[in-house]
């Protein structure tokens, strides 16, 4: 069991990075398009977000894709935005890091994050199983 799991960290990370380019490439394109950053937001959320959830379903965590468990997802990675910016208030101004100390604390804890939010959204047998293709 803890070789399994320690093999879905590695998975989750390959993933994470997958979708971290992918981020960062929707970014600098849509920028040089002049798209701005309300635009840049949603497309980096609507495309990165899937792309993440899938490749986490059947990559990280070896499961289908259902639609219930899509939407707890997006939600959370929707979440996630607020999120960034309270634990950057709080590590900058609250309790005075500097940035080169509050930015990877903050991208750590943000990997955490995700990774928690994807494993409830795609592992927990509690939402309704309707298979993504179905519909």
């Amino acid at each position: 069991m803890r070789y399994a799991i320690g093999r879905e960290h590695q998975r989750y990370l390959v993933g994470g990075v997958i979708c971290a380019i992918l981020n960062n490439v929707i970014l600098i394109a849509g920028e040089s398009l002049g798209l701005g950053y309300l635009a840049l937001t949603g497309l980096t959320f609507l495309i990165t977000g899937t792309v993440g959830y899938f490749l986490h379903c059947w990559f990280t965590f070896r499961r289908d894709g259902v639609w219930s468990s899509y939407l707890v997802f997006m939600t959370g990675i929707a979440l996630g935005i607020p999120v960034t910016l309270l634990l950057l208030v709080v590590l900058r101004s609250l309790l005075g890091l500097p940035m080169w100390i509050a930015g990877p604390v903050l991208t750590v804890l943000m990997i955490l994050y995700n990774y928690f939010n994807a494993r409830l959204a795609i592992t927990r047998r509690m939402f309704g199983r309707v298979p993504l293709e179905s519909i």
